[in-house]
């Protein structure tokens, strides 16, 4: 199905997204050419929903069922351009890799999936029914699946696959995430007198020493430890000098396995702040799931909080057997990973929704986030092909 002119127009068309830079909440040009790229590769219709997200439909005949493609449209930063070997949103060709901010993660694979639906379309294949939407999503860097909900309740898709890099296999599940924050209060002196006041930072520090005594993550056999990690602790006033603090606020990333709720994941922590008390003199203390609130390039405001269920798909799962029939028809030769994906915006169809849920994807993993990133042309070709193999299996009349 990719011809040298087809295999053309992939490699341009994401050199051309990877020269958008396009970071959570400054998606607008992105999605603008997103929209019109869509709209003329033939696509059925192109539209933007209040969050900013672009969903595109090939229909390939009426009934059937809806099969999902998403792929984020955001990025992380670049915090230095100068680090950068080439410029960061050149979208530069080079050694067979083409450079840029965004190429592995995201900007790869949505080439890929436009171009696959695209193509199928052009292709009409007789024996497929139903259709194929593609997802161009805003917020994945900051709000985790918050953006997906639109999508589902504009699409309603029966399956769905995240385009998460995965070296071309295929990952059928994820841990959840749950951000926690800790904020301990105390009362304010000068510190030179430090026994006139309560040391907010002082309780936090015996407090975070507890826990990690304390705390027993869940294990799941395929999923792996529902950790807890402090990332953020910061003290209020917090630029004063010779003050002691009143406030400290704590930020733990809680990564969650199959069948923690965010009433067990919050009470197992509200319950060792309980039980530190005596080891800890006058110990004010509280927990909560912290709050999300995005704003999007369109003006709307995404908001909840930072909790996202685990997800897993089963092993024999028709969906997952299907995707893998249609990747070796492909020519790929994929595996199934032995090991839960990173973080996706499929912990909201998968963990929440239930929808059946897969990772694919061209490029590593390691290639996200750092300096120089790239994606091979090799990899960006072969997950075009899988991505047309998938529907082409998954929508075909009795299979």
């Amino acid at each position: 199905m990719l011809k040298v002119a087809r295999e053309r127009e992939l490699i341009r068309l994401c050199q051309e997204f990877v020269r958008l830079p396009s970071t959570s909440g400054n998606e607008r040009q992105m999605a603008s050419f997103v929209r019109d790229t869509m709209i003329s590769m033939g696509f059925s219709r192109a539209d933007v929903d209040p969050y900013g997200n672009v969903t595109g439909s090939v229909v390939l005949g009426e009934g059937g069922k809806c099969l999902l493609f998403e792929s984020q449209m955001d990025h992380v930063d670049v915090v230095d351009p100068f680090e950068w070997d080439l410029y960061p949103f050149g979208g530069f060709k080079k050694n067979g890799r083409i450079y840029g901010r965004g190429a592995t993660d995201q900007k790869g694979s949505l080439a890929a999936m436009i171009c696959a639906a695209s193509f199928l379309g052009e292709d009409g294949p007789k024996d497929c029914i139903g259709k194929v939407v593609v997802a161009a999503t805003v917020h994945q860097e900051r709000a985790e699946g918050a953006s997906s909900r639109l999508v589902d309740m504009n699409h309603r898709p029966d399956f769905v696959v995240s385009g998460e890099a995965s070296a071309l296999n295929i990952e059928r599940g994820q841990r959840g995430r749950a951000e926690i924050v800790l904020e301990t209060v105390g009362k304010t002196a000068h510190s030179a007198q430090p026994d006139l006041g309560v040391n907010a930072a002082g309780h936090m520090v015996s407090l975070i020493f507890f826990i990690n005594e304390h705390f027993r993550p869940v294990s799941d056999p395929f999923l792996g430890e529902g950790i807890l990690e402090l990332t953020n602790l910061v003290t209020s006033p917090e630029k004063a000098t010779g003050v002691i603090p009143a406030r400290c606020r704590a930020v733990f990333d809680r990564r969650l396995v199959i069948g923690e709720t965010r009433d067990t994941v919050l009470g197992q922590i509200e319950e060792i702040i309980s039980n530190s008390s005596s080891r800890i003199p006058g110990l004010r203390a509280t927990a909560m799931i912290c709050p999300a609130m995005e704003r999007c390039y369109t003006g709307a405001r995404i908001e909840g909080e930072h909790f996202v269920p685990g997800w897993l798909l089963d092993e024999d799962h028709p969906f997952l057997l299907k995707s893998l029939e249609g990747l070796k028809s492909a020519g790929l030769e994929p595996r199934v990973a032995d090991t839960a994906g990173f973080g996706t915006n499929g912990c909201y169809y998968g963990g929440v929704r239930g929808i059946p849920t897969i990772i694919f994807g061209p490029s590593l993993q390691d290639l996200a986030h750092i300096t120089d990133e790239y994606i091979e042309i090799d990899q960006l070709l072969k997950g075009c092909r899988g991505y047309y193999g998938i529907a082409r299996s998954v929508l075909s009349v009795g299979k």
